[in-house]
């Protein structure tokens, strides 16, 4: 009976020990973390978050602060995703904080890191959104997508070059083609033998006109020396006789002049009229 109650005792002592021993190593591994009270702050990714996992270490520049507490779509964007963080009140978390999405080794796993800020910017409140911010591996892909848009752009217009550059070799092929010449020349000859006929015509029309005007001047003086001559009334009738004559003829082209120039280009010109 008494060796019954000394056992009773020590396994009473025993578990004793036991939880003491494992609210110890709760202290010591969970960091006090039912006693430390935490802030909960949320970030929003555009893109996925493959690898980040509920439970996943938040850190402030390699620090651990906290825990990933849930993660799930935005509420308002169904293409984005909420990541709900809880970290430790003093954490310094700023309003120009950035919450970047790393790689925690080469299982894939990701983890939180919070860096920047500044003393002089408030400190975030609980609750708030903490922005995303670049990681180098962004910035590579960043500009790696902004070199193949700009190679794009150069392929294209390297095209449309080599474009240009075939069909001015097409039209030089056909302008150097020897029917095209001959055609050419055919057409410029033709072209020169109209300007020859224009050339000759307007010679014709020049030696047409200045023979009807003096013809008319010959007339006009011819009558006013006459005119000048005559001491009878007989001569004087004769030579206002040829006056009137020679301004009818001279009245008659000028009239025909105008009212049919074209027939200076492709008529003959009338016979002169002769004085009695």
């Amino acid at each position: 009976m008494t060796t019954t109650k000394q056992q009773k005792i020590r396994v009473g002592l025993f578990a004793v020990v036991a939880g003491a021993l494992f609210g110890v190593v709760l202290v010591v591994f969970a960091g006090l973390h039912f006693w430390q009270s935490r802030s909960r702050y949320y970030i929003v990714f555009d893109d996925t978050v493959y690898g980040l996992e509920k439970g996943a270490d938040v850190h402030v520049n390699g620090i651990r602060v906290g825990t990933v507490s849930g993660i799930g779509i935005a509420p308002d964007d169904l293409k984005k995703v909420r990541v709900e963080i809880e970290i430790r009140e003093d954490a310094p978390v700023r309003t120009d904080t950035k919450a970047i999405l790393q790689y925690a080794g080469l299982t894939g796993l990701k983890v939180i890191d919070l860096r920047g800020g500044s003393l002089t910017s408030p400190r975030l409140a609980p609750g708030g959104i903490i922005p995303v911010g670049e990681t180098a591996i962004d910035k590579l892909q960043e500009r790696a997508q902004r070199m193949v848009d700009e190679s794009t752009e150069l392929i294209a217009n390297a095209n449309e070059i080599v474009s240009s550059t075939q069909q001015v070799v097409t039209n030089l092929t056909e302008v150097t083609d020897p029917k095209h010449l001959g055609e050419i020349v055919e057409q410029t000859r033709a072209a020169a033998a109209n300007l020859a006929q224009v050339g000759v015509a307007m010679r014709a029309l020049i030696d047409d006109n200045r023979a009807g005007l003096k013809s008319s001047i010959a007339a006009i003086e011819t009558a006013a020396k006459r005119t000048a001559e005559l001491v009878d009334p007989t001569q004087v009738k004769a030579a206002v006789s040829d006056l009137r004559q020679a301004s009818r003829s001279f009245k008659e082209l000028a009239r025909e002049v105008r009212q049919k120039p074209s027939r200076l280009f492709f008529s003959n010109p009338a016979p002169d009229r002769k004085l009695p």
